[in-house]
């Protein structure tokens, strides 16, 4: 699987964010028909458009739905209580890389074994990550990322 979430990443790296967003919205309403087409990470799903609705509809789903794993991951990473030391140790040695593909693949990783989330909706919010939280890789990640799920 390891292999796959890394040709995922290489590929969705390269689109921008709007399409990663409107692919999330897309994929997460098309999800529950067949979860079985989702179960590679780099499963290239073709959406309906009855079912995905409009697009600028998928991308404001596909923004709300990172939010929810922003801070779901946060709280994972950087709460006092429950966070999960494992999650923790990934995250930071993929930031230590200074890289968002590194970045990316942590968090698909993480959203798959410890979420059970669909591979393929796991590798688009990877990316997601990847492109948002590289910028702090030169501060300190909680803090940093506090501010964003504050927002």
């Amino acid at each position: 699987m390891e292999s796959e979430i890394q040709a995922a990443v290489a590929s969705l790296t390269k689109a921008d964010t709007r399409r990663l967003y409107a692919d999330l919205g897309a994929y997460s309403r098309a999800y529950a028909a067949d979860p079985t087409v989702f179960a590679s990470p780099s499963a290239r799903v073709s959406i309906d458009a009855e079912v995905a609705g409009p697009l600028d509809d998928a991308i404001q789903l596909g923004e709300r739905i990172l939010r929810h794993w922003n801070k779901v991951l946060f709280d994972l990473v950087c709460g006092t209580k429950e966070a999960d030391p494992e999650a923790r140790k990934v995250i930071m040695s993929a930031l230590r890389l200074n890289s968002p593909e590194a970045m990316a693949a942590a968090v698909t990783g993480i959203l798959i074994s410890v979420f059970s989330v669909g591979p393929a909706i796991a590798a688009v919010v990877g990316v997601l990550f990847g492109k948002v939280l590289m910028p702090a890789a030169g501060e300190d990640l909680c803090s940093f990322w506090g501010e964003r799920v504050r927002r």
